[in-house]
């Protein structure tokens, strides 16, 4: 359809027509023309009765500025739909699907003609930017298979891609002329700003031509006929609503016109961080809603400046809450110029104040697609706290620089919530008066998984982590504790749970899900799985990769440690980790010095510490887990305690039992020697000290005993001696002397491995 050819009016011919007509006269002819056509639009717009209403659950804006190009886009958003339905999310945001100037690479923010969605043939394309129209169709489709309303971008301010024409009231050339290939809503200067009729522009954009709104041709073609812009694309395409691009170009009556003839969901993009003056006053006079810019501002400045208060200040989330639609990023604050850019590391702390708050939230696609799956993981977690638990007035229990408290009441439905928001270093910890009397008050971030008790009066001390966030909320849940115990079946004892060793939880009740202990490999390779009882039937963990990966999964692969070796094993069940620790010296007092390999510790289940008996010479040494320095004890700076990566500890010459308990931070090191008064010094110190043999494994000494009596001592006092055990020349702690009948030279064996000894005349 083309608009019916305008007379032109000469220059002679307007200097008579300006004298012959009042102003008023002008006017009416200017707007006869207009409307005085073959083709204008007929019929009434009217709205979709089973357009899907949004605002139960969270928007997803499903773009970002410069989307990939090559008419991909919507089969990419339609593949998405499923699972973005699966987290909770009951909108989409959509840009403008209209062809714009620049054809294949427009984002569609300079619209050329309206009714063009990759049907035809111009600006250098058929396809859009974002793919064909069978494609839209089908990914709108898609979206309500999924109970998922389909909001629209519009731009109704401005066009571009225009044809250079005579304006006759400018008296120049401008690019307004229109004749889509579409055939519909042709446009000439006569519909642009200025004209006769309307000489104010409410707001220039970029230097494109303006829509002259009050043009009746105009509001036809856009929203008021059933041919329009609005009626298409609400009966024909099935979009539900519209998102209104740059309100502040144009008067509140459109978008309140607009939303009375065709309905539909509806949020403008007012720009502005002043609530009283602008986006409050725009709300009111078109009943739409609005995206939350001045919160958005608020919280830029409150992460960027590490001050929180600023989160207090004026927004739709404390004025009109059930008309705003807060955001964390759009395609309007992305890094284009890093004037608007939301600091990354706080996105997710963001994300939990929106989800937290009052108000609709809005997630950016490319915090939640082209994030990380971690950000991916922490958004679908926080859209689920705001489905379970969101409700009821929000009020600000406490706030200062680094941290942040605000309460959501509930209702009959959902408890409420308690944010709390750390920007401190250091974990947090405040009472929080609630609404929850007696309740057990569950973190629902899961960054703590021990339950706190509100008392009679819903007084509850509650936490927040160190940078971070928690979210918490009253529970029917009762705390529920992991296995007291973990089994470690592998080929080194025959792949039997049974018989296998076990980790033990670190602490009872088991709430942190953290297990400890020791393994002794006997394979030169060692694979093997853990179980959370003694058989193959309920909980089976292995780990996710090679073997080595660090990360459990379930039943996933074999876990593989070389041997053979005693190790100590940590396993976080809350976490999916598992670790494994070997322990040994190194140092120039040690047997290889500081060069590998280390000398390998054996671990003493007796006595649960680390142990290796060696000889040293003058110099230092420290304990270091798996030949390697990232994880190592030395000296604390008191007798027999450690740190991590302390001090080298200095050690004279001699024979020595090294002892390590890892868990207290504590070593001795010592070593065996013979007493009694079959001895050279009698029972009175000092006792004779005995030498290590590394080659037979045993400790030993030359030396001549006299008729009498004798045992053995380590470290030259009686905690730990050993005496006979009554047969085959076994011993035991506190035993009995040993008895030496005839004097001469000796030599005396100890093996401690065994507990045995041998005295033989030389």
């Amino acid at each position: 359809m083309k608009i019916k050819n305008y007379i032109k009016i000469s220059m002679a011919a307007l200097t008579i027509l300006f004298a012959a007509c009042t102003n008023d006269d002008f006017l009416q002819l200017k707007v006869k023309e207009a409307n005085d056509t073959e083709d204008l639009p007929s019929g009434s717009a009217v709205g979709r009765t089973e357009a899907l209403v949004p605002g139960n659950g969270v928007m997803m804006q499903a773009f970002y500025w410069d989307v990939t190009e090559g008419g991909i886009w919507w089969e990419n958003v339609e593949s998405k739909l499923n699972g973005w339905a699966a987290n909770g999310i009951d909108a989409i945001w959509i840009p403008p699907i209209s062809k714009g100037q620049s054809g294949g690479f427009s984002m569609g923010y300079d619209p050329a003609d309206y009714f063009d969605f990759g049907d035809f043939q111009q600006h250098g394309t058929v396809e859009t930017r974002f793919g064909n129209r069978e494609e839209l169709e089908k990914m709108i489709g898609t979206a309500h298979e999924n109970n998922i309303a389909v909001i629209a971008d519009i731009v109704l301010n401005h066009n571009s891609g225009g044809q250079l024409e005579y304006n006759e009231f400018r008296q120049i050339e401008t690019y307004t002329l229109f004749e889509p290939a579409s055939g519909l809503f042709n446009r000439t200067w006569l519909n642009y700003l200025p004209n006769a009729e309307n000489l104010e522009d409410e707001g220039r954009f970029g230097g494109f031509p303006d829509l002259d709104l009050n043009n009746e041709y105009v509001r036809d073609w856009l929203w008021n006929s059933e041919e329009s812009v609005a009626n298409y694309y609400m009966n024909t395409l099935k979009i539900d609503g519209w998102r209104f691009d740059f309100v502040k170009g144009f008067s509140t009556e459109v978008v309140k016109d607009w939303i009375a003839t065709v309905g539909g969901y509806s949020v403008g993009e007012n720009f502005d961080g002043n609530v009283e003056g602008v986006v409050r006053p725009w709300i009111e006079a078109t009943g739409a809603n609005a995206f939350d810019f001045p919160n958005f501002f608020n919280m830029q400045n409150a992460f960027l400046n590490g001050n929180l208060n600023e989160l207090v200040k004026p927004s739709l989330i404390s004025t009109i809450p059930d008309k705003a639609v807060t955001f964390v990023g759009n395609h309007d604050t992305e890094a284009r110029d890093g004037s608007n850019e939301f600091p990354d590391e706080f996105e997710t702390h963001a994300y939990a104040y929106i989800m937290s708050a009052p108000g609709y939230p809005c997630v950016f696609y490319s915090h939640y697609e082209a994030s990380g799956e971690e950000q991916k993981a922490k958004i679908n977690q926080l859209i689920q706290i705001r489905s379970e638990l969101a409700a009821g007035d929000w009020a600000v229990n406490h706030v200062s620089n680094e941290e942040f408290v605000a309460i959501r009441g509930g209702d009959a439905e959902k408890p409420g919530l308690v944010l709390y928001i750390n920007l401190s270093g250091a974990e947090v910890t405040r009472e929080v008066q609630t609404h929850w009397a007696n309740a057990n008050v569950k973190d629902y971030t899961e960054e703590y998984l021990i339950f706190e008790q509100s008392d009679a009066n819903g007084t509850v001390t509650l936490k927040a982590p160190a940078n971070g966030y928690a979210i918490w909320a009253a529970t029917q849940d009762e705390q529920l504790a992991f296995p007291e115990a973990l089994y470690v079946p592998g080929g080194y004892q025959g792949w039997d749970p049974v018989s296998a060793p076990m980790l033990n939880a670190v602490e009872l009740p088991n709430l942190a899900g953290t297990f400890r202990g020791h393994v002794r490999f006997t394979d030169a390779s060692n694979e093997f799985k853990l179980t959370d009882a003694a058989n193959w039937e309920n909980g089976i963990y292995g780990d996710e990769g090679d073997g080595a990966s660090g990360v459990l999964v379930s039943p996933g692969n074999n876990i593989v440690l070389s041997g053979p070796q005693d190790y100590e094993i940590n396993v976080d069940l809350v976490n999916n980790t598992f670790s494994a620790n070997s322990w040994a010296i190194i140092g120039s007092a040690a047997p290889n010095g500081w060069d590998d390999p280390d000398s390998d510790m054996s671990y003493d289940f007796d006595r649960n510490v680390w142990t290796i008996t060696t000889n040293l010479t003058d110099g230092e040494l420290k304990f270091r887990a798996n030949n390697g320095w990232d994880v190592n004890l030395g000296d604390a700076g008191t007798e027999g305690s450690l740190e991590n990566g302390g001090g080298n500890i200095a050690v004279s010459a001699g024979s020595y039992q090294i002892d390590l308990d890892v868990a207290n931070k504590t070593f001795s090191l010592g070593s065996w020697a013979i007493i009694g008064s079959a001895t050279p010094n009698g029972w009175d110190d000092p006792d004779t000290d005995m030498v290590y043999d590394m080659t037979s494994n045993v400790w030993t000494i030359t030396t001549d005993l006299v008729a009498g009596e004798m045992k053995f001592r380590f470290n030259d006092t009686w905690n730990v001696n050993l005496g006979n055990a009554g047969n085959d020349n076994s011993l035991q702690q506190d035993g009995d002397n040993i008895m030496i009948s005839t004097a001469g030279s000796y030599t005396v064996n100890l093996d401690i491995m065994t507990n045995t000894y041998s005295i033989n005349m030389n």
